[in-house]
């Protein structure tokens, strides 16, 4: 049985449900939704003596399309809807799954429609603030996003509303992601805090790290576009380059169009900044296991948070950034919490990083 402090509670309509056979929830930074699962199982006399329902299939009558809010350890940790049900049965036992998603899922999957389709001269802020108004769901600034204003700027018909979002958010090294309580987000540069420390013998209950220069190269050139003008034409507008040195041992090169047409030269160089940021950012990556929900015995882990990690074993001594968190409970694994960490500066922040 789990401990009083590591009850998962799922609510729907003032209803709760917290006998749990298995639960799995998962934060997602620069993901578009929190996901989760709860499996109950029951293994009680299947019909009355009456011939009436499962017992378990009449508590959970909870149905895709209802709204939910989920706490862990007494903390809220989701704000979504339930997309999927799932019940099985035979003579013996039955037993029925839940599977949702945060709000932000919804609006993510749904075709931008605005009036007019144009987003001439206007920031990325103000343009997802636009593209997501109809949507019910919130918009959150994290550090400083580059704020220039795209001077020519419209979705493709149809275009989700996810997939414009984080076309127009690489050229300005913007990461797109999301909260659990159903806020997009804009992640600009910023300095996360430290609020842990991973310590190998200590509390990491298991590690794997990963150190690659799979995605690296010696140079990362963007070419782009200008709009033509008076003032603006020929080579001057159609054959903007922008370069950035990388760390691949072996020589190599990266060329990327730009995903729309620039203004000025730094905006084609800056764009050349962003790829090399988001290759790399992924040299090393870990995935650390530690016991329980709670951090400090009194807050949940929460995804973008950052964490230094000491593990002699696997090269670390850092600081490191929560992209995502997964809390899981079961009766073989008992309550655990996977810390999925990156590169502070894959996500735009500026804590010192240095592998080895």
């Amino acid at each position: 049985m789990p401990k009083p402090q590591e009850v998962a509670v799922l609510e729907v309509n003032g209803q709760k449900f917290e006998d749990w056979e298995s639960v799995w929830v998962q934060h997602r930074w620069a993901d578009s939704f929190t996901y989760f699962r709860f499996t109950a199982a029951e293994r009680d006399p299947i019909i009355n003596k009456k011939g009436g329902p499962f017992p378990l299939i009449a508590k959970l009558q909870f149905k895709p399309g209802d709204q939910c809010t989920i706490d862990l350890a007494g903390q809220r940790a989701v704000s979504g809807y339930i997309e999927t049900r799932q019940v099985a049965y035979d003579a013996h036992a039955h037993g029925v799954m839940l599977i949702g998603k945060s709000a932000t899922a919804w609006a993510a999957r749904s075709s931008v429609d605005t009036k007019t389709g144009n987003f001439d001269k206007k920031n990325i802020v103000q343009v997802a603030q636009e593209v997501i108004s109809s949507y019910g769901v919130g918009l959150k600034v994290i550090g400083l996003p580059d704020m220039t204003p795209f001077d020519k700027l419209q979705n493709e018909k149809g275009e989700l509303v996810w997939d414009f979002l984080e076309r127009i958010a690489r050229p300005r090294g913007v990461v797109m992601g999301s909260d659990s309580q159903g806020n997009f987000l804009l992640i600009g540069d910023h300095s996360g805090a430290v609020v842990a420390q991973l310590v190998e013998g200590q509390n990491i209950k298991s590690c794997q790290c990963v150190i690659t220069h799979e995605h690296t190269y010696t140079e990362y050139r963007v070419d782009g576009q200008a709009p033509a003008s008076d003032d603006n034409s020929g080579t001057a507008a159609s054959e903007l380059t922008g370069k950035v040195g990388g760390s691949s041992p072996v020589f190599s090169k990266l060329i990327t169009a730009a995903e729309q047409p620039v203004k000025t030269q730094a905006e084609i160089q800056a764009r050349a900044k962003n790829e090399s940021v988001w290759h790399e950012g992924t040299t090393i990556q870990a995935t650390i296991v530690v016991q329980g929900w709670l951090r400090d015995g009194s807050s949940l882990w929460r995804a973008g948070d950052d964490v230094f990690v000491y593990s002699p074993m696997a090269m670390l001594n850092n600081n490191m950034k929560m992209q995502n968190c997964t809390f899981t409970q079961d009766n073989n694994t008992g309550t655990l919490t996977t810390l999925d960490l990156v590169n502070p500066e894959l996500l735009r922040d500026r804590a010192n990083f240095n592998p080895g």
